[in-house]
């Protein structure tokens, strides 16, 4: 197949191809350069089996000529090689310098693009201490839509002042990529923004400069646990409103509380389809009353599509 829009209806995220295939095996990305990467969400390697992309609207396999095809047959398969090829870029050549990201799941690379990591689990004191054997890698493509927040941001602002919002969204839903429009369209209406950046995924800094458009009131704390991390700035920058993504520690539900308390509005996102799924979680329940807004994520009519917006629940 050689033009795989005629199986895109729409596509509303650019990604630059140049950068992520910095980060591909040569024996996978010499087939990849004529592969159109608009509207791309994931690059899925997994050992012995065709290397898959994800679109926004379907699912494409890319094949020995470099072109992309729906069906899994005759495409390229991936090697323990391209595996390891893959880890060795992405980690600069030394594991050690991101065990402890690896040990989560995942390495977040430049352009706040993460790969997530399968194998086997070696475990330590009954935790996770790293991943050895690695035999899948998920590239989860981070993008910027400018404007993804115009449905959402009216609700945040209604009444007056910034609503404490809170984001429920299961993975793929465009959580973070509305969280970063939210940040944008907040800055530039002047209000102080600090954005509490633990896993370098919403600003994606890069020498001390986002690779987003984030505003020119926006101060962003990157690479530090997130409770830690927002009753830093609330101390230290007088923000209006501090933004993270993907809370769920006690940690987190405490910090919350402080900064609520203190007059400072939070704007977070969660894992979840739901809020009957955060209700029957005791250890997430009683994080709902320092919420004013909860807004529901999913990808029925495509990535970001806002389910509900609940003020009483």
């Amino acid at each position: 197949m050689e033009d795989r829009k005629m199986y895109i209806a729409n596509n509303e995220t650019a990604v630059s191809s140049k950068s992520i295939l910095n980060y591909m095996p040569q024996g996978i990305r010499r087939y990849m350069y004529g592969v159109n990467l608009d509207g791309a969400c994931e690059i899925h390697m997994r050992l012995g089996k065709p290397l898959c992309i994800n679109y926004s609207d379907g699912r494409f396999y890319l094949n020995a000529k470099g072109n992309l095809t729906p069906i899994p047959n005759s495409t390229l398969k991936v090697t323990r090689e391209h595996i390891d090829e893959a880890i060795e870029i992405a980690t600069s050549s030394s594991v050690y310098s991101v065990r402890d990201q690896i040990k989560n799941g995942y390495i977040t690379i430049a352009g706040g693009h993460r790969i997530g990591i399968t194998g086997t689990a070696v475990i330590k004191e009954d935790k996770v201490s790293f991943i050895k054997d690695i035999s899948g890698l998920n590239y989860r493509l981070a993008g910027e839509v400018i404007g993804a927040a115009n449905e959402v941001v009216p609700m945040i602002l209604k009444g007056g002042g910034i609503k404490n919002t809170l984001i429920i969204s299961p993975p793929g839903a465009g959580k973070t990529t509305m969280l970063r429009d939210i940040v944008r369209q907040l800055s530039y209406k002047s209000y102080r923004v600090s954005v509490v950046d633990e896993r370098s995924e919403i600003a994606a800094l890069c020498e001390g400069r986002s690779a987003f458009d984030l505003g020119f009131s926006t101060d962003i704390l990157e690479g530090v646990d997130k409770a830690e991390g927002m009753l830093m700035v609330l101390r230290s920058m007088s923000p209006d409103v501090i933004v993270t993504d993907e809370i769920g520690k006690q940690s987190d539900i405490d910090a919350i509380e402080r900064i609520t308390n203190s007059g400072a509005a939070v704007i977070a996102t969660i894992h979840g389809r739901n809020i009957d799924m955060i209700k029957r979680r005791d250890d997430l329940k009683r994080m709902l009353k320092f919420f004013d807004l909860i807004i529901t994520l999913s990808k029925r009519k495509g990535i970001g599509t806002v389910e509900e917006a609940l003020t009483e629940w």
